[in-house]
């Protein structure tokens, strides 16, 4: 069984980093696949029953011999974890919904009904799936989660839940005609990366291991080291439906038609009732696969639409279309053509009222790959444009439009965690109102892999006076702190949803404000550089050594950003740092280490600390402006140790020591330990 079928399991799967609210392009459905290491095939009966029981004849006497089903045919699979996490903070934000003495014995906190099905893994997963006649099979899938989400101060807690995540899947083939019909929530899936599909984060290697669900322990590492691609989460490129999937493929011509309908978590504000909010989203792709001599793979045409209202009571459209084109072929087998080109139109009140805006939109993608067999060392150059109003919230674009809004176009700006103003973005992503070329290398010098990212972009229309960026080190623990609140911590800037964490800056002061002088400035430049170097050191048959680092420079600053240089014309800039370590102890202990640190500037044509009195010279000048800038370092200590106790039995801990600090923004600090414990086993 290959990696991706066993990050999914039989469609029970829950919304993770939606990330960023938040997962582009990448793979395919496969909701009838068990997860982890379990093999099993039949139900498990006491050695007793066996001999009375070898078929389930629900229809007793009124089924024909043999046509019941058969308990051989029946597969059990799923997994079953506890996770519990206390956090002791020294210094923490006033502001975190729990104490600064906290257990939980969940992911992640669940605020209200709204954020339940946005984050978070459940406790108990089960799948069973049977085949009936050789064209024709079934899954059913369940999982259960709980919220005891109590602290030690005040001794509250809150109430095991089941999660409504139910889900069924049929299939039928027909001579050359094969169909597939997927029922229920959660379904993963994907159309394209403009209308479904969601950005892919890079994740730290060590925080996200206790939730990493499939592989030996080590094994994670050992993939980190060989795989090119970032492995990412589960579901990785796939958005979350609750509603109905339906594919037809026509396999002589290997034509695939696919049908989705129903709701997403992007169609439903947060603080709404399901039930109640007129809102659904539809879309569909037709797929033709290619096969030539000289060029190989594959184009679809899609159309997406989100279909709700503005505000709970209902009355006015919020309403999202995107149509598209996309390809992806290979050409003499050596250089990779993908991209996608496609129309929108955005609309709601705002752009009724706005005659100068009709909310149309367009954008392109294309992307040359070059592999091994046509270059030595593999690199990859992908260009894009992506008008303001391209913006699909279950897509991979990130938005940057602050017009189209999470759950409807009502919705606050602060339970919007799909709005990314001007975002310093991650190598190879895409926003909408931008422009850019997205570069990738990799180099293998003997055991020494390195892989090179450098993207810059360019702000088409100037309509945010802020800039978001992404604080990685800690993000995790930093989203539990105020989840799904989009003006958290001290000042009101930082942006928390599941495993990431954003801050919003804003342009200008009192100082400095060129719209008080009459000269707007002018459109943004962004700059991202990124290099991940990665080292194995065999020590003997068993033990080994990995080492992982990664290291990233984004900058945003007024005009073409060409090489992240910085002066007075540069608005923040962050560099960040990532060094991992793990060695197998034994075949089944594995340790692992990990250092993180994360600084972060901002200028004098930013936000100014208020904590600092302004001095000023005989002419009335600003002259401590520097001493009041954005300064902020933030950091991580963090130690693990991993347990295989057999093939599908598997205990990990984590502890780590955190710190932030701005040294103007006196404020913005917090320290403290994390610790975690989890035990899962697969079966």
């Amino acid at each position: 069984m290959n990696r991706t079928n066993l990050k999914k399991f039989g469609g029970v799967l829950l919304l993770s980093s939606l990330s960023a609210g938040v997962l582009a392009g990448g793979g395919g459905d496969d909701f009838t696949k068990p997860f982890g290491a379990s093999t099993r095939t039949s139900l498990m009966l006491p050695a007793a029953d066996t001999a009375s029981l070898s078929t389930f004849d629900f229809l007793q006497k009124y089924t024909k011999k043999g046509s019941a089903l058969s308990s051989d045919n029946l597969k059990v699979s799923g997994v079953t974890r506890f996770l519990t996490i206390y956090r002791s903070m020294s210094e923490f934000y006033p502001d975190m919904i729990n104490s600064e003495k906290n257990f939980s014995f969940t992911d992640y906190p669940l605020a209200n009904v709204g954020t339940n099905s946005n984050g978070g893994y459940p406790m108990l997963e089960l799948n069973l799936q049977s085949k009936l006649p050789n064209n024709f099979d079934f899954n059913v899938g369940y999982s259960i989660a709980h919220s005891f989400t109590g602290n030690v101060t005040e001794g509250v807690s809150q109430n095991l839940s089941v999660r409504q995540n139910l889900n069924f899947k049929a299939s039928h083939r027909a001579g050359m005609l094969r169909s597939t019909v997927y029922a229920g929530e959660i379904l993963w899936t994907n159309l394209s990366r403009f209308t479904m599909g969601q950005p892919e984060y890079r994740d730290n290697y060590f925080e996200r291991l206790p939730w990493d669900w499939y592989r030996n322990s080590f094994t994670r590492y050992q993939e980190y080291y060989s795989l090119s691609n970032n492995i990412g989460q589960e579901a990785l490129g796939n958005s979350p439906v609750q509603g109905f999937i339906a594919e037809l493929e026509y396999l002589p011509l290997q034509i695939n038609f696919k049908g989705i309908f129903g709701r997403t978590n992007r169609s439903v504000a947060l603080s709404k009732a399901t039930k109640d909010f007129p809102s659904y989203t539809h879309g569909y792709r037709l797929e033709k696969i290619l096969f030539e001599r000289v060029i190989r793979g594959k184009v679809g045409l899609n159309f997406y639409q989100k279909n709700a209202m503005e505000d709970f009571t209902g009355g006015n459209i919020d309403r999202n279309t995107i149509g598209s084109l996309d390809f992806q072929v290979k050409v003499v087998n050596k250089v990779n053509v993908s991209g996608e080109f496609g129309l929108s139109r955005v609309e709601n009140q705002y752009f009724k009222d706005n005659l100068n805006d009709d909310g149309r939109g367009l954008g392109g993608v294309l992307k040359l790959e070059f592999d091994r067999r046509s270059v030595l060392w593999p690199f990859s150059v992908e260009y894009f444009y992506i008008d303001k109003n391209m913006a699909s919230l279950d897509g991979g674009i990130i938005n940057s439009n602050n017009q189209i809004r999470d759950g409807g176009y009502a919705t606050e700006y602060v339970y919007d965690n799909m709005l990314f103003a001007n975002v310093s973005a991650e190598a190879n992503q895409i926003a909408n109102n931008r422009s850019g070329v997205n570069l990738r290398l990799e180099a293998t010098l003997n055991k020494l892999k390195v892989q090179f990212g450098y993207s810059i972009g360019q702000e088409l229309e100037n309509f945010s006076d802020t800039i978001t960026m992404q604080h990685r080190v800690n993000s995790f623990s930093r989203s539990r702190f105020r989840p799904w609140f989009q003006a958290g911590g001290p000042y009101g800037r930082i942006k928390s949803f599941w495993l990431r964490t954003f801050e919003t800056v804003t342009i200008g002061n009192e100082f400095y404000d060129p719209r008080a002088i009459g000269a707007e400035r002018g459109n943004l430049g962004f700059n991202t550089i990124e290099l991940f170097l990665k080292y194995k050191l065999p020590l003997g048959k068993v033990h080994e050594l990995v080492f992982l680092n990664f290291s990233s420079l984004n900058s945003v600053k007024e005009g073409f950003n060409a090489f992240g240089n910085i002066d007075k014309n540069t608005f923040t800039t962050l560099l960040y740092e990532d060094f991992t370590v793990a060695f197998r102890l034994t075949k089944k202990v594995s340790l692992v280490g990990n250092y993180a640190i994360e600084h972060f500037r901002g200028s004098t044509r930013t936000q100014l600390s208020p904590d600092i009195a302004a001095e000023f010279d005989a002419e009335g000048r600003a002259t401590n402006s520097e001493d009041r800038i954005i300064y902020q370092i933030g950091q991580m200590y963090a130690l693990g140790v991993d347990y295989d106790v057999n093939k599908t039995t598997s205990l990990h801990l984590r502890t780590k020591y955190m710190t932030h600090e701005d040294t103007h923004f006196v404020k913005d600090k917090f320290s403290g330990f994390e610790t975690n414990l989890e035990l899962k086993i697969f079966f």
